[in-house]
């Protein structure tokens, strides 16, 4: 009985012991239950955010940019000679047509005369040998009516048998001479005529060249502008092709810049633009060129606007800031930071909607700014995640701090 008494309670032992090791299993399953819970309770992230409102926005341009005279030229000596006159400075605002430099004229006045001369002598030629033709030309006519006369006069002697037929064969050979010889007085002026004309015309082209190296003497400027450099002093001597003088036109100024390819379509000629120097003077102007192709070594496209500069407050080479006038739109302004990239190579931003889910909009860059860009594609008001959005998704709930 003893013996059975002590094996009935190492068996009461072992199935408490199993019991309550259930029990503490239990417990424990239970614990670790709870703290998942817990966690899944702060996978709500928490994150930061800010309300935008959009607003209106001009769409200019700036770029930088450099002014261009309007154009230059070096005018240059078109015949020999010395230089007898100076009318001008270097830096003077001078006028078209203007007489600026003066050159000797040498022996080329009295060649003109004799050329005009001779140009004369010609013509008179020419009156003389007209009238001489027509004199020729009456007088043999007037011999040929009275040899027809001659000769029908004697065939019909002939035909009746009261003349010899030697006279009727010297009638003939006389209207045949006749006949010749006005054939020969036109022949002979036409060859006479056609020698005058041609001294004539050689005449004349040489009254023309002189008088247009006469002309050359003076030295005037195609178009009005500014002296920019000088090139002779009074007593030089110059040949054609020698530089006498250049002239740089400043009105209309040129503005010369450089658009980025992802512009060039906003973009038209005849566009307003704003002009500011780098002394701080400002003047409208509007695109007047803009290059087909782009520039092989920055991707950028020429562009060339052109501003009134009656008052040459422009100087050529100056730096000037370009505001190209653009249409008002809706936009936001916000930080670069704050950008995300989708797999597919999207960019845009993350937002929270009204039941506080994360959504994602694609955004479009339109200026960029020191402070920050503006952006279209958003909800006229829309709240933007500003700090974490690193880690949520979109879809996913957040909690904002």
């Amino acid at each position: 009985m003893k013996k059975s008494a002590i094996v009935a309670f190492i068996i009461l032992l072992v199935v408490v012991g199993w019991f309550f090791s259930g029990q503490l299993n239990s417990k424990k399953e239970n614990l670790k239950k709870e703290p998942e819970k817990s966690e899944f309770n702060n996978n709500i992230i928490k994150v930061e955010s800010a309300i935008l409102i959009a607003e209106d926005i001009n769409q200019s341009i700036r770029l930088q940019g450099q002014t261009k005279h309007n154009r230059k030229i070096e005018i240059k000596s078109e015949t020999t000679g010395n230089i007898i006159k100076k009318n001008y400075k270097r830096g003077q605002l001078i006028e078209s047509k203007e007489i600026l430099l003066e050159i000797s004229i040498e022996d080329r006045l009295e060649l003109l005369n004799s050329h005009k001369k001779d140009f004369e002598r010609i013509k008179k030629e020419l009156s003389i040998n007209e009238k001489k033709r027509d004199n020729l030309i009456f007088k043999t006519k007037e011999q040929i009516k009275l040899f027809e006369i001659e000769f029908n006069s004697v065939k019909k002697l002939v035909d009746k048998g009261l003349s010899s037929k030697s006279k009727l064969n010297l009638a003939s050979f006389n209207l045949a001479e006749a006949n010749s010889n006005l054939k020969d007085i036109e022949l002979n002026y036409q060859s006479q005529l056609t020698n005058l004309e041609s001294q004539l015309a050689n005449i004349k082209s040489k009254i023309k060249n002189i008088e247009k190296d006469i002309n050359n003497t003076k030295i005037s400027p195609p178009f009005s502008g500014i002296i920019n450099n000088s090139y002779v002093e009074i007593g030089d001597y110059v040949q054609p092709g020698n530089i006498l003088l250049s002239v740089v036109d400043l009105n209309p100024i040129k503005i010369q810049g450089f658009i980025s390819e992802s512009q060039i379509n906003k973009i038209q000629i005849g566009k307003k633009a704003k002009v500011i120097s780098s002394n701080s003077i400002t003047k409208i102007g509007e695109i007047t060129f803009i290059s087909p192709s782009a520039e092989t070594s920055t991707r950028t496209f020429e562009i060339i606007i052109e501003a009134d500069n009656n008052d040459l407050l422009f100087k050529s080479g100056i730096t000037t800031t370009i505001e190209i006038l653009g249409d008002s739109i809706k936009a936001h302004k916000i930080s670069p930071s704050i950008l995300t990239l989708l797999d597919d190579g999207t960019v845009g931003v993350k937002a929270i909607n009204q039941k506080n889910l994360v959504v994602f909009y694609p955004i479009k860059k339109e200026i960029d700014t020191i402070d920050g860009m503006w952006v279209t594609g958003l909800p006229e008001k829309v709240k933007i995640i500003t700090s974490g959005q690193e880690y949520i998704t979109v879809g996913q709930s957040v909690d904002i701090k």
